[in-house]
């Protein structure tokens, strides 16, 4: 009777402490919260460490192909120079993560003004109407490389001094490369560059016309001259490059923070080399360095 006793109350006491572990929640976040959320779990490799809150942000990206900014693969993914930059900042921002959309170039444009998307990145100029709109930050992330194309055989053309006298192809009024031209012409009444309006031309009725002969060179973007010119196979060159111009990431107007931290990556991304070799890779070129040093490979050509 004494050893029933005793065994009586040691079990007892073992169905008491088993259910003070269970109240205690010793499965360790295997159970859900009250609120039916599970609570964070602590880094094992640090205890004490808080964990990061990790804010999504929707991004506009191009559904047209544009390489070497953005382009889907053979195997159906998305590459390129604005690609790898966007990989990079999501590696670098343990705060942020990315979640992607790929729409018309339209739609990137009026999704981020409605809030609908947060950024976009896809190779936009600044100008005063889309500041009204859009929210800029204050490092870009590339350049756009504006060249002269002309055929193979000329080699007196390494400015836009030596194409004083000479046809330009024709241009669209819309076109940004012409108010370059516009600017130059009013230095250089003399002597300006001559050009005609166009309502509408294509990039590959411009580069054939040169080819042709029918005009000495065409102001284009590096990219644009690339693209098409893979195509069409013609004996064509880069003469020089004329401007770079600044390309930039276009956010929500409600996203400051966001553009703040965008820009603290991509300056020490620009200063430690990593956007300047993805230059390279991608273009063949470090755009980030000046426009004299761009043009050197091309002064003898």
């Amino acid at each position: 009777m004494k050893k029933y006793w005793t065994a009586s109350i040691l079990a007892a006491v073992m169905a008491l402490s088993a259910c003070g572990t269970s109240s205690n929640g010793g499965s360790s976040g295997s159970s859900p919260s009250a609120s039916g959320s599970a609570s964070p779990a602590p880094s094992s490799g640090s205890p004490s460490a808080a964990p990061v809150n990790v804010t999504v942000l929707k991004v506009a990206q191009n559904a047209v192909p544009n390489p070497p900014f953005s382009s889907l693969n053979e195997k159906n993914i998305m590459e390129g120079y604005t690609v790898e930059y966007l990989k990079l900042l999501d590696e670098r921002l343990p705060e942020i993560k990315f979640e992607y959309e790929q729409i018309a170039r339209e739609a990137m444009l009026v999704g981020v003004e409605t809030g609908k998307y947060d950024l976009a990145a896809n190779f936009y100029y600044r100008n005063p109407e889309r500041e009204a709109k859009y929210l800029f930050g204050q490092t870009e992330y590339g350049y756009s490389l504006n060249a002269l194309i002309v055929k193979d055989s000329r080699n007196d053309i390494h400015s836009l001094d030596d194409m004083r006298g000479k046809k330009l192809t024709p241009m669209s009024p819309s076109t940004g490369l012409r108010t370059l031209v516009v600017d130059y012409n009013k230095k250089n009444t003399d002597n300006p560059i001559l050009f005609n309006d166009i309502d509408a031309v294509t990039d590959a009725e411009s580069v054939q016309w040169v080819a042709k002969g029918t005009y000495d060179a065409y102001l284009t973007n590096k990219t644009v001259f690339d693209n098409v010119n893979a195509q069409l196979k013609l004996p064509l060159k880069i003469a020089t490059f004329v401007s770079k111009e600044p390309i930039w990431v276009l956010f929500n107007k409600n996203k400051s923070a966001v553009a703040t931290r965008f820009d603290e990556v991509t300056k020490e991304m620009i200063k430690d080399g990593t956007l300047p070799a993805l230059s390279v890779k991608w273009f063949g070129i470090d755009m980030f360095q000046s426009l004299e040093t761009v043009n050197k490979p091309y002064q003898f050509k």
